[in-house]
């Protein structure tokens, strides 16, 4: 991974760091990760949505690195999560969904469990002496899956899910006992925008009532290639309209719960050396593709907002493609000290603010629908069980049209990049579960199968 000049507001530090005769050198940075799950870049209104859903993270835009294109690498809130948390892909680290639901396979589920070369960011910064906190929304990144590893104060819902509200207040609880002395590093995944959207039910009211279609709407739908018409095991019979108001009625609901939590930060007396980073996990179909929910490779699906506010770091927009693997690489590279040359050499993803060329993204669906893709600034190539298909996303930026037979020679091409990824990555993921031969299974048991159903997983898949 390649480094950029450190930022000016760190170099008193690496001076002393340097200087064994100095002064004590000044606390490393803090790090708040806050993962939002089911986001979707497209509704957010700094991404260019037109519904006020987000003036929180708006404002939080104005003073960032935003990034235009993120990809997640699978849209399932488990292995995106450890993805993010690794700086690799789903098939080294060995989780390919949020949870193995055939009840007589339950002491084979996957759960992840690190080797001497594959940890997650939390052991290695507490190893670096930064406390750690985390605090989740929901059964699939429960202790037992092993995301919890590395933090010394863990904290879970009781049942399936629980509010940001609820999170939010263990959270602000922690954070007020942190030191503005000591380095600390706190992760909240806040699950309100997820699923099923249920008039009364999800999100709550007035939310609920929120946003009301147009025509300006219907034809954003229309335009988008969107279903009029669903149907979902949790939701019955919808309609497009409706889950679209809904879901940004969700989304507006979690931007107003992280007001409190920004104001807390910046009230630190240590907020000009902490660095917020914001993502999502995964998207979500809403009617795209006639999908409701997610778990397939659509944009819609795997496109997430990425905000990175870095002190030192002038506001910017950053349009290139990128992959939530290099959001790690791209945040230690910024924040000198933080990451040692052995963490560092286990990444996949790559500093995104390097110069040079990006590489394409790839992105996966769980292992029982098949499906692989790989994304450049133009090209798509989507491989299941039923042959490649392939997008001109300049010309069909929502991929509604496969052009496969019109492009045999620029099919081949990425069809041959597509298998030189997946032989690279089923290579590193063989490597990495040699490794863990002989150490602990775990993965989920009875109640957290129970609490992934009643969430709407069954299977593998999300409806």
């Amino acid at each position: 991974m390649r480094s950029l000049r450190p930022s000016l507001w760190l170099l008193p530090w690496l001076v002393a760091c340097a200087d064994p005769g100095s002064t004590p050198p000044v606390t490393p940075p803090n790090l708040v990760l806050l993962t939002l799950d089911t986001l979707r870049t497209d509704h957010v209104g700094g991404y260019g949505y037109p519904r006020d859903t987000t003036p929180n993270l708006d404002a939080l835009m104005d003073e960032a690195l935003v990034f235009d294109r993120c990809f997640a690498p699978i849209a399932h809130t488990t292995p995106s999560h450890l993805s993010l948390l690794t700086g690799v892909y789903p098939h080294e680290h060995g989780v390919l969904s949020n949870a193995n639901l055939k009840p007589a396979s339950v002491q084979q589920a996957q759960a992840f469990r690190s080797t001497p070369s594959l940890k997650s960011f939390a052991q290695h910064a507490r190893q670096r002496g930064y406390a750690t906190g985390g605090f989740v929304s929901a059964a699939p990144l429960k202790a037992i899956t092993g995301l919890s590893l590395g933090f010394q104060e863990w904290s879970e819902p009781e049942s399936a899910r629980r509010t940001a509200t609820e999170t939010l207040a263990e959270a602000h609880a922690w954070l007020d006992q942190q030191s503005a002395g000591k380095p600390w590093f706190l992760w909240v995944h806040l699950f309100d925008a997820h699923g099923p959207y249920v008039r009364g039910q999800q999100p709550p009211a007035p939310y609920d009532g929120l946003f009301e279609a147009d025509e300006a709407l219907r034809a954003r739908l229309d335009r988008m290639g969107f279903s009029p018409e669903l149907r979902g095991r949790q939701v019955g019979k919808t309609t497009a309209v409706e889950v679209v108001n809904l879901y940004d009625g969700s989304v507006r609901w979690l931007d107003d719960q992280l007001a409190p939590l920004f104001e807390r930060l910046r009230d630190r007396a240590d907020w000009t050396r902490t660095a917020v980073v914001v993502v999502g996990d995964h998207g979500q179909g809403l009617g795209q593709h006639d999908y409701l929910a997610h778990g397939v490779v659509w944009d819609e699906q795997l496109a997430v907002p990425l905000i990175m506010r870095l002190p030192g770091h002038a506001p910017a927009r950053i349009p290139h493609l990128l992959s939530t693997v290099d959001v790690l690489p791209t945040v230690l590279a910024q924040l000198p000290g933080l990451a040692d040359q052995e963490f560092v050499e286990q990444f996949h993803g790559t500093n995104a603010l390097a110069a040079g060329i990006r590489p394409p993204v790839f992105g996966m669906s769980p292992p029982k629908r098949g499906l692989t893709m790989l994304r450049g600034a133009r090209w798509k190539i989507v491989r299941g069980n039923e042959g490649d298909e392939l997008y001109d996303l300049g010309a069909d930026p929502y991929e509604q049209m496969n052009v496969a037979a019109d492009h045999p020679d620029e099919l081949a091409r990425q069809a041959q990049a597509l298998d030189a990824f997946m032989l690279q990555q089923l290579l590193r993921g063989e490597q990495q579960a040699n490794l863990r031969q002989g150490s602990q299974v775990g993965g989920p048991d009875a109640e957290h199968l129970r609490e992934m159903r009643e969430l709407g997983y069954a299977g593998e898949d999300e409806d």
